[in-house]
C-alpha cells in the first residue's frame, strides 16, 4: 500500500497539470491511501463505495475486495462499516426522443436492481441494512454526500485508472471524488485486489 498526504487542487489546473496523487491513482499497481489533514471523528465510520451497475466478474471481485478492506480497516480503527452505491438518474434525452418512454418505471427498475444487488452483497458480508445506502445520482456527488452525512473518516473505492485522452478530460470516479471528500480515501484497483 502507498500512503500519501493530499491537499486541495485547483479544479481547472487538473486539466493541464495532473497532480501527483491523481497520477498515483491511475498508475500505482497497489492500493493507494490518500490522507487528508483532518481529525478522525469519534465513533468513526468507514464507507465502502461499491459499483452495483456492472455484473461482470471484475466488478464483483472489486466490490468484495472493497467490502473486505472496509471491514478490516473498521476493525483496526474501531469503526463501523457502511456501504454506498449510486445509480444513474433517467437520461433526459431519452424522455425527449421517446415520448412513450416512462421515466418513473425505468428509474424504479434501475433502483430495484441496485437495491437487490446491495442486499445480496450485504448478506454475503454480514452487514445490516441500515449500514447500506443506495441513492440516485452521480457517484462523485453521492459518495462525498454520504461520507459527510455519516462523518466518515475513510472512504474506500475502486478505480479503473483511465489513461489517454479520457483520463485527461474525464478522469474517473476516484479523481472526481477525492477533492470533495473531507476524509481519507483508499483507492483499490482490480488488479491489486486479485492477490487480496
Amino acid at each position: 500500500m502507498v500512503i500519501k498526504a493530499t491537499h486541495d487542487h485547483p479544479k481547472l489546473g487538473s486539466v493541464i497539470f495532473t497532480p501527483t496523487d491523481w497520477h498515483l491513482l491511475r498508475k500505482c499497481p497497489v492500493p493507494v491511501l490518500m490522507v487528508k489533514d483532518h481529525s478522525w471523528p469519534a465513533n468513526g465510520k468507514v464507507l465502502g463505495s461499491v459499483n452495483l451497475a456492472a455484473d461482470d466478474e471484475t466488478h464483483e471481485h472489486l466490490n468484495n475486495a472493497i467490502v473486505d478492506e472496509a471491514k478490516d480497516m473498521a476493525e483496526l480503527l474501531g469503526a463501523e462499516v457502511h456501504l454506498v452505491n449510486a445509480y444513474p438518474a433517467t437520461p433526459v434525452n431519452i424522455t425527449i426522443e421517446l415520448p412513450e418512454f416512462d421515466p418513473a418505471s425505468y428509474t424504479d427498475a434501475v433502483r430495484g436492481h441496485h437495491l437487490k444487488s446491495m442486499k445480496a452483497l450485504r448478506h454475503q458480508h454480514g452487514l445490516p441494512e441500515e449500514q447500506t445506502h443506495v441513492l440516485e445520482g452521480l457517484p462523485e456527488d453521492i459518495i462525498p454526500q454520504v461520507a459527510q452525512d455519516l462523518d466518515a473518516g475513510l472512504v474506500i473505492l475502486g478505480t479503473t485508472g483511465r489513461t489517454g485522452l479520457s483520463a485527461i478530460f474525464i478522469g474517473n470516479t476516484a479523481e472526481h471524488t477525492i477533492d470533495s471528500l473531507n476524509c481519507d480515501l483508499l483507492a483499490l484497483k482490480p488488479e491489486a485486489t486479485s492477490a487480496h
